[in-house]
Order: C-alpha cells, then sequence, then structure tokens
C-alpha cells in the first residue's frame, strides 16, 4: 500500500501542468533574454497549443528588439521551463 501511495505522490508531479500566465511569463522572459536587453514585449503572449500526453505548452511571444518587431515560439514544460523552438521575423 505504502508503495502504491508513493507511486502516485511521484506520477502526479510527474504530469503536473504549468499555469497559462506562469507559460506566458516564462516565454516571454526567455525571448527577451535571446534578442537582447534592448528588447520588449509589444504583445501579449499567446498559448497556441497544448500538449495533452506530456503536459507541455507551445507559447509565442511577441518581442520588439529596436525597431524590428519578432515572433518567438517556444515550449514550456510542467515545471515552467520555457525551451526556445524558432524565431518568425523581423517584422517592419
Amino acid at each position: 500500500m505504502v508503495a502504491t501511495l508513493l507511486s502516485l505522490a511521484f506520477s502526479a508531479n510527474a504530469f503536473a501542468e504549468c499555469p497559462d500566465y506562469e507559460a506566458k511569463s516564462a516565454a516571454d522572459k526567455l525571448s527577451k533574454v535571446f534578442l537582447g536587453k534592448n528588447s520588449s514585449v509589444f504583445q501579449p503572449a499567446v498559448v497556441l497549443k497544448r500538449h495533452h500526453p506530456s503536459r507541455q505548452k507551445e507559447v509565442a511571444s511577441y518581442i520588439k528588439a529596436g525597431k524590428q518587431y519578432y515572433t518567438m515560439f517556444s515550449i514550456v514544460n510542467g515545471n515552467c521551463k520555457a525551451f526556445f523552438i524558432k524565431r518568425a521575423g523581423p517584422r517592419y
């Protein structure tokens, strides 16, 4: 019985899902670091997809660096850690 309870506790942590607002914040932060210190958010981030089996989220961040505008795509895991996928832009 103890083994069953422990396995349930560990499996619950393994399938934790990052809340949307934290996922967007993590993606924006990663994107701003990627583009440099003169970058800023010009539009709120959007959660595009939720990958149900892995509980990961695909997030689009909209970042301005200088006079150029970029869309940065990230995957955010259950621990709210963002991983860069690709960059689209610049848009003028």
